[in-house]
């Protein structure tokens, strides 16, 4: 009996090792991917994302090279630098940046024009800032018919102007439609002298159609826009009166339960959505107190998913002796309760250090950190089978809007020295909406694995000079990639 049970025994044991050498065979068990969020007292390492945030306002007469109005006196290169000097702790990534032709208003554009946009742009490159870019004619709003065009040079100028849009296309985040009215915001005044609907169509059609083109008002793009043409999903909005509270110059009008406010709240959550409040001045004309409510404007910045904001208005353009709305916001405090009982996403752990303890937010911070998108992998695992590399990730985009004017969200493959040796999308941009889990798996085949040792993730953006965004995880991150694991287990 005992030389049966040891019999037994043996050939129990030997096909169990056999079975776990034919499992291995296959490839690897799971690995858990460790992905520590990333803690509120670095998250200023996320400053320099791009495409979101708080933006600039900058303008150029393209005839002369140089700005309007109180800088009239410099070149737009010089207001350039001004401005990044004044908001240099804010670190803004974007500016809107106004290109007024008045000097071309009844001829076609001369190479002295395109060279200014040209080193004006290139200046940007350098900079690292993006445009969101408006041309217009109308500057001084106490002269209107002086500067106003008629609309077959407005159509003439686009169709010059296409080449150099899509020539310094990686250098824009969003077209504003422009070129009608004071400002190129297409006032009703303006709006009876021109055809719109030309000046629209001709735009759409003239640019590349993987950019988003934004109209002031929601009846432009229902008046002037095919609903089942490729085109209604290009046109997003800016909306250029915010003061908190709905207001008939609002992009959707007055009334939160109208159709039209629905139809943009709906609408938003796939376009690029950009704002500016009213200047500082103006806010005992149009809200009471000591300015606009910052907890409204959060809540209706994430509404309308809202991806930038003027950093330029009701903040210090009143200088020292006059802080407006925004600086006024930097002192009134939100939590955890806060932002739930409003409905706001956030983060949990950007209330939390490194060390556990719990750190203070002020309303400002937390409309400048959660405009547009703000990505974390939530999970992750990995393992070998068949040769084939399975990678699966659950993200969650913890800001106001889905990262859409990224270049794309990948999952990449790379060698030792950080190089790409392989990508494949994760999920297509829109998916990745406020407050939603994410989760994909992705695979890579055998051929794919040559060289291969990490796993990252790459946000990608258009700037040759940035080459990646970071995720809100406290992981390594070197050439533009968030790398998730150093060393694949298998390879």
């Amino acid at each position: 009996m005992k030389k049966l049970y040891k019999i037994g025994l043996f050939f129990s044991i030997l096909f169990f090792c056999l079975l776990g050498i034919a499992v291995r065979g296959e490839g690897t068990s799971k690995q858990i991917i460790n992905v520590p969020q990333l803690s509120g007292d670095y998250d200023t390492l996320l400053a320099d994302n791009s495409d979101r945030g708080l933006r600039l306002e900058l303008n150029m007469d393209v005839r002369t090279g140089k700005s309007l109005w109180g800088d009239s006196n410099i070149t737009a290169a010089q207001q350039l630098e001004n401005a990044m000097k004044k908001y240099n702790t804010d670190k803004p990534q974007l500016a809107q940046v106004y290109l007024y032709l008045t000097g071309y208003k009844d001829k076609p554009l001369d190479d002295a024009a395109i060279e200014n946009m040209n080193k004006y742009f290139d200046l940007l490159a350098k900079k690292g800032i993006k445009a969101v870019l408006r041309f217009a004619y109308i500057w001084d709003d106490s002269n209107v018919l002086a500067q106003e065009p008629k609309t077959n040079q407005v159509v003439s100028h686009i169709d010059q102007l296409a080449p150099w849009i899509s020539k310094h296309r990686n250098q824009i985040t969003v077209l504003q439609a422009g070129f009608i009215g004071t400002w190129g915001e297409w006032d009703s005044g303006a709006r009876s002298r021109m055809n719109e609907k030309q000046i629209l169509t001709t735009l759409l059609d003239k640019t590349p159609k993987d950019l988003q083109i934004q109209v002031r008002y929601l009846n432009i793009k229902n008046n002037n826009i095919e609903k089942n043409s490729e085109n209604w999903n290009r046109a997003g909005y800016h909306d250029d009166f915010l003061i908190g509270v709905p207001h008939g110059w609002n992009t959707a009008g007055s009334n939160p339960n109208s159709a039209d406010w629905k139809q943009m709240t709906e609408e938003s959550k796939n376009l690029l959505i950009d704002g500016e409040m009213i200047w500082g001045s103006a806010n005992a004309t149009y809200v009471s107190g000591d300015g606009i409510n910052g907890l409204l404007m959060a809540k209706r910045l994430a509404e309308q998913h809202f991806t930038s904001l003027s950093i330029t208005h009701n903040y210090t353009e009143g200088g020292k002796d006059k802080p407006y709305s925004m600086v006024n916001w930097q002192s009134e405090f939100v939590n955890q309760r806060v932002l739930e009982k409003n409905g706001l996403p956030y983060q949990p752990e950007w209330f939390i250090d490194q060390n556990g303890n719990n750190i203070p937010r002020s309303l400002f911070e937390y409309i400048k950190q959660y405009l547009g998108y703000r990505i974390a992998v939530e999970s992750g695992s990995y393992n070998i089978k068949n040769n084939q590399l399975n990678v699966s990730l659950k993200m969650k985009n913890y800001g106001f809007a889905a990262p859409l004017a990224l270049d794309g969200v990948y999952v990449v493959l790379l060698d030792e020295n950080n190089h790409q040796t392989a990508q494949k999308e994760f999920v297509s941009k829109d998916k990745l909406q406020s407050m939603q889990d994410v989760e994909q798996t992705i695979s890579f085949s055998s051929s794919e694995l040559k060289k291969a040792s990490k796993i990252a993730v790459h946000l990608k953006n258009r700037q040759k000079d940035k080459l990646g965004n970071r995720l809100s995880n406290d992981i390594t991150f070197e050439n533009g990639f968030n790398i998730l694991v150093n060393n694949i287990k298998g390879l």
